[in-house]
């Protein structure tokens, strides 16, 4: 069968109707086939040869596999191929208009056509000049031209100015065609618009749409400012806004060139700027009836269409509307006021960038209505928008999703309100209150809530100021609070009240302190309480009681511990997610680190955590998986209690209140190590646990350490989890001080480094250096701890010559972070093998410069981890590295080492990835090395460092070799 037959088959399966199986092997197949050379020809003979009747699916994969093929390789043709495709093409072409080719007839199979024409064209930019010369003579003579003529002249024209930024095209032929497209870019544009403007869309509704694109393309080319088009073509920018007051399919692409020609910097005379935009403002405004009848008719596309046009403009001339010397101006701003109360808050969330730009405009140099009242009438329109209807439950997904995206604060609601807030401060609460009314309707009081939990940062430092806007705004803050407390039991009201009372934490503070009075925050506690109960308002709740829990904890050392413990009863139900219990838990260990009732709080949650993990320990009936999650949770909930217990105040019991919690927990901890060791989720909480108990008690854990240990090593040699290596990090940086001064504790880590080195070392070599990333990460993070604090429990083990050979073998992996952890390792270890290792020195010389063999196996794996592997972020700490290989190596080779990587680049160019290296620069650059590495100055580790990242972006193509000119040889 011939390739044509094949081709032909593939794209009937495709299209067809023979199965899933058959699609997919048509695909791939088709995909194989339009990367190879036979595609040109067979893709070609499907559209011009008109015997074959190719169905419409064919010919427009025949177009599109050309035209794929034509931006990226059409460069690469000879330039016979290149002349006989062009003539083929433009045959075609001329088929199309001249109607011979029905079959052709498909508007997007003919604009395919014209970018393959246009890429061959634009590779002769003169003949493709006096090409566009000639269709604009035609064209402007609309009146007596064809409009398959037209139709090709704005589909040819609109290719030719893309193609030009997709196609891979020669410098030289892009450059001269981009002279040539500024120089036409007037005539076109001219022709263009009289064009869309003689043509009745009863007679070509296709031919106006594709001079409308090709418009946009060319307007985009020519830089058409606003000013530009509004002075030399006034009636197509009238057009462009009239037809957004119509139910056309022009209105998408009519937004996008008004929207572009808007927003284009432009440095008219000022009168001819200010004539420019007082007529389109007017022109704009003239909209305002067409959008009030897409209101009316719900037809939301065309009130998006206007709405997104008049936003635009006023966004980008928001300094001319909001001086107000133009009545335009004023206008446009009332006109924003009514847009931004459109029911569908997408629509009217357009608005709202312009207000932010009005508010960083001096208040000053604004127009009155732009100094307050806009923005009076605005908050009104926001708090509207963000108003619950009433019937809640009755709302759809779409109308749910519409408004909780809106008040999310993604489309910039929250910052508008902010912006509302600086500029009213008081009057902004004052008008938030005022619409609560009688506050007998839920969601005028919860709308309330909501505005001013937007703006509780900025009001919270202004209450603990000491300034007159302080003063001002406090009767309302308290009025707010009271609103809290006694408004209606909605669960969004609660949802909205437990977060601004979180949020005014600090405030609240500063009133206890003032009044010596914790009544307000026993009751602000007592409500977040009861709003843990419900599902709707528990995570705002639980982080609400963690936030004044934490600005109040000086208030709250002397304050009954039931007020605090209370709320450990609702864990009782399990009812809460994990992460707001821990929120709740973060909570009472801060206050219980000065409490002088610490014992009392951190008994309450120690006995729910211990005993509910004990409980399901015990019991035979629990499944797998529910014990698992019960402990990890649990274990968590333990760890979050001792993270704060770092430093307990001296009421609260200093350190020793420290160590009876962790030694209320240990004894609970042995099952689940013996139990449930193969458990990632279990093991990562309990040696998180582990690490905070380390971190909190640091010397007094001395005596567990070896359990911690054997542990750590337990669960890395069977399971390989993280957590374990970063519990081990953490014991290096508690103990690994003072470590060498305590024989007990360096074997201990020298113990544990040397078994891990052993059992990461077989992990890797058996599964691969890139299998796990993380791990490898974790394990080089905690050696290169053990070299910054207790360097003998890596360098004096016997595992040493592993580690190193491990790190070798890792140098040139792919991952950023794992690799950048190696790397750093051993740059560390070699370096101050000449500094701060300098006592280590012999053991390190002697496994890494003492062989030469093993040095040239370190040389070949930088060589070839630079060259091709490692990240190219990478390349300043490989350039370290090699640094550090070469400076003690020179002290013992002298020139050796740089004829070593010579006869390396020369022999094992290919496997190291080298080969765009000349012979003779792959001499000159280890002489370069040499050069800089026998006498390590900081200029020349600036200059070695830095011909490592070019060696590196020469062999992967991305410099050429030219680059090496710039270093000079002594």
């Amino acid at each position: 069968m011939s390739e044509l037959h094949m081709v032909l088959g593939a794209i009937q399966a495709l299209y067809g109707s023979e199965g899933p199986v058959r699609q997919r092997e048509a695909n791939e197949f088709l995909i194989e086939f339009a990367r190879t050379d036979a595609a040109w020809r067979v893709g070609l003979q499907i559209l011009c040869d008109a015997t074959l009747a190719s169905s419409m699916e064919a010919l427009f994969f025949a177009a599109n596999m050309i035209h794929a093929k034509a931006r990226k390789e059409w460069t690469k043709l000879s330039e016979e191929e290149k002349q006989s495709m062009t003539q083929m093409i433009q045959a075609l072409l001329q088929e199309v208009q001249n109607g011979s080719r029905p079959g052709l007839q498909h508007p997007p199979l003919q604009s395919k056509l014209c970018g393959i024409f246009a890429i061959a064209m634009c590779s002769m930019p003169d003949q493709c000049r006096a090409l566009l010369d000639s269709l604009i003579v035609e064209a402007s003579n609309h009146t007596a031209t064809s409009m398959s003529v037209l139709g090709f002249f704005v589909t040819f024209a609109r290719c030719v100015c893309e193609e030009m930024s997709e196609a891979e095209l020669r410098f030289a032929a892009k450059d001269a065609m981009e002279m040539h497209l500024v120089s036409l870019s007037d005539d076109v544009v001219r022709v263009l618009s009289e064009v869309i403007l003689s043509i009745d869309a009863s007679q070509s509704s296709t031919v106006q749409g594709e001079a409308l694109h090709c418009l946009k393309v060319w307007m985009k080319q020519a830089g058409t400012s606003l000013t530009r088009l509004y002075s030399h073509q006034p009636m197509m920018l009238r057009a462009l806004i009239d037809t957004l007051g119509q139910l056309s399919n022009h209105v998408p692409i009519c937004v996008e060139i008004l929207c572009q020609i808007f927003k284009v910097a432009a440095y008219p005379t000022a009168a001819l700027q200010d004539e420019a935009l007082r007529i389109t403002a007017s022109q704009l405004l003239t909209l305002r009836t067409a959008y009030e009848s897409a209101l009316a008719a719900e037809e939301e596309e065309l009130a998006h269409a206007i709405t997104d046009v008049i936003a635009t403009f006023c966004e980008t001339y928001a300094d001319w509307i909001v001086e107000g010397e133009a009545p335009e101006s004023l206008a446009l701003g009332e006109l924003m006021l009514v847009l931004g109360t459109h029911p569908r808050r997408q629509i009217a969330s357009l608005t709202l960038e312009f207000w932010l730009l009005v508010q960083e405009e001096p208040v000053a140099d604004r127009h009155p209505f732009f100094q307050r009242e806009a923005f009076v009438r605005l908050l009104d329109g926001l708090l509207q928008q963000c108003t619950y209807p009433s019937d809640t439950d009755d709302m759809d997904e779409f109308e749910l999703d519409d408004l909780t995206a809106y008040r999310s604060g993604s489309q910039g609601v929250s910052d508008v309100l902010i912006a509302i807030f600086a500029l009213l401060r008081e009057q902004f609460v004052a008008q938030v209150l005022h619409r609560i009314g009688t506050g007998e309707d839920w969601r005028l009081v919860e709308v309330c809530l909501f505005a001013v939990s937007n703006v509780a940062d900025d009001l919270k430092k202004r209450l603990v100021s000491d300034s007159p806007v302080g003063k001002a705004l406090e009767p309302f803050a308290l009025q707010v609070l009271e609103i809290v407390f006694r408004s209606t039991s909605h669960a969004l009201v609660v949802t909205t009240g437990a977060k601004l009372l979180g949020q005014l934490g600090a405030w609240l503070n500063r009133k206890a302190l003032d009044s010596g009075s914790v009544d307000a925050i026993s009751s602000v506690l007592q409500y977040l309480n009861q709003a843990m109960t419900a599902p709707a308002s528990r995570t705002n709740a639980a982080k609400s009681f963690m936030q004044v829990t934490t600005s109040c904890s000086q208030c709250l050392v002397d304050l009954s511990p039931v007020f605090l413990t209370a709320v450990v009863q609702q864990f009782a139900s399990r009812q809460m997610e994990i992460t707001d219990r821990l929120l709740v838990v973060e909570g009472l260990a801060r206050v219980a680190a000065l409490s002088s009732q610490s014992f009392a709080i951190l008994q309450a949650l120690l006995d729910d955590a211990l005993g509910h993990m004990d409980q399901v320990l015990a019991a035979q009936d629990v499944r797998e998986d529910v014990l698992v999650q019960v402990v990890a949770e649990e274990l968590q909930v333990c760890g979050k209690v001792v993270r704060f217990l770092d430093a307990p105040s001296e009421v609260a019991g200093s350190l020793g209140l420290t160590k009876w919690v962790v030694e209320t927990i240990w004894p609970h901890l042995e099952l689940v190590s013996t139990r449930l060791s193969a458990h990632e989720a279990v093991m990562n909480a309990l040696f998180e646990l582990h690490g905070w108990c380390l971190r909190s008690l640091r010397e007094e854990m001395a005596p567990q350490l070896p359990l911690v240990a054997t542990l750590i090593v337990s669960v890395f040699e069977q399971h390989f989890f993280v957590s374990s290596l970063e519990c081990a990090s953490i014991a290096v940086d508690v103990f690994g001080r003072t470590a060498e001064q305590d024989a007990a504790v360096l074997e201990s880590f020298r113990g544990l480094m040397g078994m891990l080195s052993r059992v990461a070392f077989q992990f890797f070599t058996s599964r691969g250096v890139g299998d796990a990333p993380d791990l490898l990460r974790a394990f080089y993070e905690l050696g290169y701890r053990f070299l910054l604090y207790c360097p003998a429990a890596v360098v004096t083990a016997s595992e040493f010559p592993v580690l190193l050979d491990l790190s070798r073998a890792c140098v040139g992996n792919q991952d950023r972070v794992s690799t950048n952890a190696v790397v750093v390792f051993v740059s560390y270890l070699l370096t101050e093998s000449r500094g701060k290792l300098q006592r280590f020195q012999g053991e390190i010389d002697r496994f890494v410069w003492g062989d030469a063999t093993v040095l040239e196996q370190w040389l070949d794996t930088v060589l070839s981890a630079l060259a091709s592997q490692s990240p190219s972020v990478l390349y300043d700490t490989l350039g370290r590295l090699w640094l550090a290989l070469w400076v003690p190596a020179f002290e013992q080779y002298g020139v050796l080492v740089a004829t070593l990587v010579a006869q390396s680049l020369a022999s094992k160019s290919e496997r190291l990835g080298c080969q765009e290296l000349s012979p003779a620069e792959r001499e000159r650059v280890p002489q370069l090395w040499f050069q800089y590495a026998k006498e390590p100055t900081r200029y020349a580790e600036r200059k070695f460092r830095s011909l490592c990242g070019d060696f590196a972006k020469i062999c992967r193509k991305e410099l050429t070799a030219d680059a090496l000119e710039s270093y000079e040889e002594s």
